[in-house]
């Protein structure tokens, strides 16, 4: 793996990202400005960041080697990396699913304990504003996707990096017949 494919696969990673944090101008903020019925029809620029960014992250993740090419002066095929990309790409991803989680966990402990502190003798849901309510789905999301993406990060490098073929296997089949010769 050369540098320039470590930092396309950076910025895939960061195309994933931008891609998660988009949810928050498609959801928290337009509900959050739409409970502030002061601001008036505000939440349309919350929208166009959404879409600001899913674009972004859009454009990323098609061309993440454009992109690290005007990063990185270009070398030869020569100037390997000795970490294979499926193993960067499963660091990268337990590495983002941390961060998500890390990001998202002080947001699930805070309405945790608002909840119990405002609980009446009903459920501890039902107790919530609706901007609660939707803080913690959004949170909920998130700490879910992080999960996933720590959990599942070889489904995830097979994703970013597929997989064209086994040479190893072919080539380790191969010699045992030319030693048997």
């Amino acid at each position: 793996m050369t540098p320039q494919q470590l930092v396309g696969l950076g910025v895939r990673l960061f195309a994933v990202w931008l891609a998660i944090t988009s949810v928050t101008y498609w959801v928290a903020i337009p509900a959050a400005l739409t409970a502030n019925a002061s601001q008036g029809n505000s939440s349309l620029a919350s929208y166009a960041i959404g879409t600001v960014y899913v674009l972004v992250a859009l454009l990323f993740w098609v061309f993440p080697m454009a992109i690290a090419h005007k990063l990185l002066p270009r070398t030869h095929h020569q100037n390997h990396l000795s970490a294979g990309a499926h193993e960067l790409a499963k660091v990268g991803s337990a590495l983002l699913g941390l961060w998500l989680a890390a990001k998202t966990a002080p947001t699930l402990v805070w309405l945790i304990f608002r909840s119990f502190l405002f609980m009446e003798s009903g459920a501890a849901f039902s107790s919530l504003t609706p901007d609660a309510k939707l803080d913690m789905a959004v949170a909920l999301f998130e700490f879910v996707l992080a999960v996933v993406l720590i959990a599942k990060a070889g489904v995830f490098a097979q994703i970013v990096i597929p997989v064209a073929g086994e040479p190893r296997e072919e080539a380790e089949d191969a010699e045992p017949s030319e030693t048997a010769r």
